[in-house]
């Protein structure tokens, strides 16, 4: 009886290790996607360029310089403004006074998106839920860029 409560132990002890030692979780799957990084490839590096510091092959070309998003923190007392970043693309924070900007309202995009077409088969699906989490990812990805 004592022998058999031994090596169920041991054999326990010896499961529990091989399971701790087997196949690392981060490499089980070697198709993740980073969907910030993605979305900031296919939206802002044109203007912000490829580190965010504001000069992608557009920036010559706007009336105002493209922001350079790796010192939003800074500028912010060391604190990122993710709620006005998060607004700043979505399109809710914009001020009127200062007149239309160049950057595009990628919210709008989002919720128009034919991106979704694949995904939602009924017409009444509330798109917003999914531009949300791309601009949140967005958003993410840029407190990334943040200069340390």
């Amino acid at each position: 009886m004592k022998s058999t409560k031994v090596a169920s132990a041991f054999l326990g002890t010896i499961l529990v290790f091989f399971a701790g030692v087997g196949y690392p979780a981060d490499k089980a799957d070697t198709r993740k996607v980073d969907v910030g990084k993605a979305e900031y490839e296919q939206k802002c590096i044109i203007c912000h360029g490829i580190l965010g510091k504001g000069d992608g092959a557009y920036s010559k070309m706007l009336n105002k310089p493209a922001t350079d998003l790796t010192t939003l923190s800074k500028r912010n007392g060391g604190v990122f403004p993710f709620a006005h970043v998060f607004e700043t693309i979505e399109g809710t924070h914009e001020l009127m006074a200062h007149g239309t900007r160049e950057m595009p309202i990628w919210g709008k995009e989002y919720r128009s998106s034919k991106y979704y077409d694949e995904y939602l088969h009924e017409e009444n699906v509330d798109r917003s839920y999914f531009a949300r989490s791309r601009i949140l990812a967005l958003t993410e990805y840029i407190y990334r860029l943040q200069a340390k």
